[in-house]
Parts: structure tokens; C-alpha cells; sequence
């Protein structure tokens, strides 16, 4: 397959804008490590095109891409009981664009890593990069190209998957891609911070919690890999000095651990004066209010906390790493220094019953945070211990394929049960979001709370 690689389009293929657009920062990732390699590199950005087919057909005609990778950022909504499956789309897109191009298509993004079989063979494709991908891309288009002086065989390129004479093949996963920062050149900032209203900064990898859903350690893996403090203030600055970010959202598994590296990017921006806002997920886990007020002096305008849940046997059975008492003192020192918290909670998950329903909805009216967005149920993905749980459970067969959005929902929480009794805590309480019941969560209500505001997370005015 050796050709002369050159341009390299990638194209993020993500076109969700609930609850608002997410730049693809990933691919701009990879887009930079090319770009300084010596290629010429750009994103089409499907975000926000009305006609996918006119935009494909509009960019590879006058760009003439030598490979396109095929960035995936999720394979559906994650929603239970408004599930939308993206795949189908997708499908299309690769089909079209191989009536128009015969050169090779890559597939990608942290949708694709978690199912990297399942999609080669989806979509067909014949290559993926599975995890980090900006040194195994890199390092593909090399191999795949005559020009590239790199005879390093595709099997020894770590992250690649690949479909060979209908045989699935993954090389060994690396976590040790050496962060810089993405390259915001090929990205429609204007657009983001107009329908998002804030631009995405990342300050480390790697996750050491096991939580039992969660796929940020197969992503990442379990080891934390801190950027320097100092480089992220410096891209804070560029964020807003050359392209009019104003507000960015940390997107960090979690901000605040290991908290020194947190407070040295806190006390960084405060000694640039960098007069920029910015919001970020948290756990309450030894949530100090030392660290609160620094992050607000810091800019930070508002705390996004995984909390799960309200009772402890829940926690436990999310495999979580904190308590309800920790919960409790994060919210109360937020609500004492007047910074804004909306907890994320799991209704119906693993061990989930009556009793432990009634325990969350107590805790979260007691302590009354900014806001809380529930969710119901687990989605389930291959390799978890949730995954395990479901099989055990007998919600799903051992061989049962996840592509397609699977939800675990405890036995002793029937659907009916949990979304009737979802529904009536929530009806009652303006500032509870339940996506699952369009609550708060419909289309026409968040557009209308976006042109209220001009930056940041909504959660926080509605």
C-alpha cells in the first residue's frame, strides 16, 4: 500500500451539540504532530456543516488528501431512553467517501479505541489507531507512505489495529505519548466558542481510579502523566491572546488530584493575570477549601463533581473513592465561597434499590448544589467490571456485543419504577437536569439559555 503521503485530512465526524459542541481537540492533537513532522495537515469539522455529503464532497475534492483518518469521538449519546446511535452515520460517511477517493482511511477518537474490532469491521475499514494517537498515527502515515524513510513493519507500531485477511490483529497499547499542547490552527474556534461558548484545555492523562463504568484507564491508562503547569498557563494565554477564548473547560478526568499540580496551575494563572474563566470535573475526595478559593481567584467559575451517588452502598458498588460525607463537604465549601457545583449522579446502577434511591435524593436536597444532572442507568462497556456485574446480573449474555448502547439497570430498579420516581424528584426542583426525561435537557431550552450567555457550562443559569 506504499504511496506518497503528504496531505492528511482528518475528519472529526462528531456532530452532537447536546449540551453544547466539543471542539476535537483530540485530532488536533494529531494534526499538530504531523503538521511538525513536515505535513501538511487539516480537520474537516462536521460539527457544524448542514449537508456531511457536500462537505466531504466540497474538501477532498480541492484539498486531495493522501490518507484521511476518521476521528470518533463517541459511539452514541450515552443517554438512556433517548439513545441515539451515531454508528449508522458514520457508515455512511466512510461509504461516500470511498465513491470518491480510493486513498487509505484510518479510524480513530476515544469512541473508536473502546471498540476498535467492532468498528474495523462496522464500518470495513482496515486500519484504526487505538489510544493515543498522535506518535501511532504519525508513525502509520510514515509506514503506509514511500516517502516518509520509515521501515518499521505495521505490527510494530504500538496502538495500531488493523483488520488482515479478515483477522483482527491489536499491537500493544502505549501510554506514554509526550503531551504538548493541540494545534489550534485547524480548528473553528469562532464557531465552538459561539455555540459552546468556552475552548477545551487538557493538563494531564492517565486516571488511578477503578471506577467500575469507566473507561478513562483503558483510554489513558492508570498512571497520571502531569503536563508542566507553566506550559498549560502559557496555552491558557494563547487560548485567549490569539484566538479570543475567554473561557475554557479543563476536561481532565479530575482537576483537583494529585492536588499540588492543580494548585500550581491555579497560582500560575493568578501571577499571568491572565483574566480568564474557566470551569472543570472535580471529585469531592479530600476537596479542600484552601484549593476552592484558589481556584476561584485562579478564574475558575464553576465545579463539575462525579458524585454518582447519595448512598454508600451505591458508592461502593461504583467502586467510587470517596463517601456521602465527602459529597456533603465539597458542596459546603463551594456553596461558602459562592462557587457554583452541579453533581453528576447514576440513578439505577449496580446494587441500586429503594432504600439507597431514597438515601441520594435526600443527600442532594440536603446540601443543594447549583445543580444536579442525573442520569439513569450505566452504559455498559467491554472490559469493565460493570460489564462483569452485567453478565452476573443476567442483563446481559457473556458473548453480548456493546457496540450499540446496552444500559445496566439494577434488577430491584425496574424502569418504570426509576424513571416515575425520577421524574417526580425532579419536576419539583428547577435546578435538576435528567436528560433521559428531557428535562431541562431538550434542544430549544439550552439554544434559548445560549443566547443568554455568552460563555461557559449552562447548568449553572438554568
Amino acid at each position: 500500500m506504499n504511496r506518497s503521503i503528504k496531505n492528511v485530512l482528518l475528519i472529526s465526524v462528531n456532530n452532537e451539540r447536546l449540551p453544547y459542541p466539543v471542539a476535537p481537540i483530540g485530532a488536533a492533537y494529531v494534526a499538530g504532530h504531523l503538521i511538525a513532522a513536515g505535513f501538511d495537515a487539516r480537520i474537516l469539522d462536521l460539527c457544524f456543516v448542514d449537508d456531511d455529503f457536500a462537505a466531504l464532497t466540497d474538501e477532498i475534492g480541492s484539498y486531495c488528501p493522501d490518507i484521511i483518518g476518521i476521528s470518533i469521538r463517541n459511539v452514541d449519546n450515552l443517554t438512556y431512553n433517548r439513545s441515539i446511535f451515531y454508528m449508522p452515520r458514520i457508515r455512511d460517511i466512510v461509504k461516500y467517501i470511498r465513491t470518491i477517493t480510493n486513498v487509505p482511511i484510518v479510524a480513530g477518537g476515544s469512541g473508536f479505541s473502546i471498540f476498535p474490532e467492532e468498528i474495523l469491521r462496522y464500518l470495513p475499514l482496515d486500519f484504526g489507531v487505538a489510544g493515543e494517537g498522535e506518535q501511532a498515527f504519525l508513525s502509520l502515515v510514515k509506514t503506509l507512505g514511500n516517502g516518509g524513510g520509515n521501515n518499521i513493519d505495521i505490527r510494530e507500531i504500538p496502538n495500531i489495529a488493523m483488520i488482515d485477511n479478515g483477522s483482527f490483529h491489536q499491537n500493544p497499547v502505549s501510554y506514554s505519548c509526550a503531551m504538548t499542547q493541540p494545534d489550534r490552527t485547524v480548528l473553528n474556534n469562532a464557531a465552538y466558542l459561539q455555540f459552546g461558548g468556552m475552548g477545551n484545555v487538557q493538563s494531564k492523562r492517565g486516571c488511578p481510579f477503578k471506577c467500575t463504568y469507566c473507561t478513562y484507564p483503558s483510554l489513558e491508562g492508570s498512571r497520571l502523566r502531569l503536563r508542566q503547569p507553566e506550559e498549560i498557563v502559557a496555552e491558557l494565554a494563547e487560548m485567549k491572546e490569539r484566538y479570543a477564548i475567554d473561557y475554557a473547560f479543563f476536561v481532565d478526568d479530575i482537576f483537583n488530584v494529585p492536588a499540588a499540580h492543580a494548585t500550581e496551575i491555579c497560582e500560575g494563572i493568578i501571577r499571568k493575570n491572565l483574566r480568564i474563566k474557566w470551569a472543570c470535573f472535580a471529585t469531592p475526595f479530600s476537596f479542600t477549601e484552601a484549593l476552592a478559593k484558589l481556584m476561584k481567584r485562579a478564574g475558575c467559575s464553576g465545579i463539575e463533581f462525579g458524585s454518582d451517588a447519595g448512598s454508600a452502598t451505591t458508592l461502593d458498588a461504583y467502586m467510587k473513592h470517596f463517601t456521602p460525607d465527602d459529597i456533603v463537604k465539597a458542596s459546603s465549601v463551594c456553596r461558602k465561597i459562592d462557587m457554583p457545583d452541579a453533581h453528576y449522579i447514576i440513578i439505577g446502577g449496580p446494587s441500586e434499590n429503594e432504600a439507597t434511591l431514597n438515601e441520594t435524593f435526600k443527600l442532594f436536597d440536603k446540601i443543594r448544589p447549583r445543580a444536579v444532572i442525573a442520569l439513569a442507568g450505566v452504559r455498559i462497556y467491554p472490559g469493565t467490571p460493570i460489564c462483569k456485574r452485567a453478565v452476573e446480573d443476567g442483563i446481559i449474555s457473556k458473548d453480548k456485543g456493546l457496540l450499540e448502547p446496552v444500559f445496566y439497570l439494577s434488577p430491584d430498579t425496574p424502569p418504570e419504577m426509576l424513571l416515575t420516581r425520577l421524574q417526580k424528584w425532579a419536576d419539583g426542583r428547577p435546578n435538576h437536569v435528567v436528560p433521559a426525561l428531557d428535562i431541562r435537557y431538550d434542544v430549544s431550552t439550552l439554544e434559548a439559555v445560549r443566547k443568554r450567555i455568552k460563555r461557559g457550562p449552562m447548568w449553572d443559569v438554568l
